[in-house]
């Protein structure tokens, strides 16, 4: 899309009504790519950090790019609740931004990822646990030994298992639980 698609709401702030540019069904899409289009076109210690809203609840950021990394493609992941049905606004806004307020929002963004590892850790971990025999005590514990045995296509069957259940519910990991 052309940045001139973007409705200029202050000197660094830009708007996309994403329904009335992109597509109605605003869920559909799933990811976008922010660029600079010249190289070195910001000032040194800014940034344009890229934030979703829907049906005018307040923006959630999605990413960045600067100067030292002027391009990358980021998940929208649409908010939730009851203003994010169809036919809502859906908009896509891009703010210049001081690096350091950026590098901090990044900040949070890295530790998400990093819940969503301990997610498919711990994931892996139960699936393991299901080879045990009886109150989560294997033979080899039994005997004193501190190993689980497991078949060796075990990370297969983990891995055939784990999509099947992505595909039917791509949230189940990431849906309203406690810190692993």
């Amino acid at each position: 899309i052309d940045c001139r698609a973007f409705a200029q709401s202050s000197p660094t702030h830009w708007v996309l009504d994403v329904a009335k540019t992109v597509d109605p069904n605003y869920a559909a899409l799933k990811e976008v790519c922010l660029f600079l289009s010249a190289p070195n076109a910001l000032p040194p210690q800014a940034g344009l950090g890229l934030y979703v809203s829907v049906g005018g609840q307040d923006w959630q950021y999605r990413g960045c790019v600067s100067n030292a990394r002027p391009s990358d493609a980021f998940p929208v992941r649409w908010p939730t609740g009851e203003a994010a049905v169809a036919g809502c606004s859906a908009q896509i806004g891009v703010s210049v931004e001081s690096l350091a307020d950026l590098e901090q929002k990044e900040g949070c963004r890295l530790g998400q990822k990093e819940e969503f590892a301990k997610r498919v850790a711990l994931n892996l971990f139960q699936f393991l646990e299901s080879f045990s025999t009886g109150h989560g005590v294997t033979p080899a514990m039994a005997t004193g030994t501190d190993y689980l045995v497991v078949p060796a296509n075990f990370l297969d069957k983990w891995f055939q298992k784990f999509q099947a259940k992505f595909r039917r519910d791509p949230d189940f990991l990431t849906r309203d639980a406690a810190p692993v």
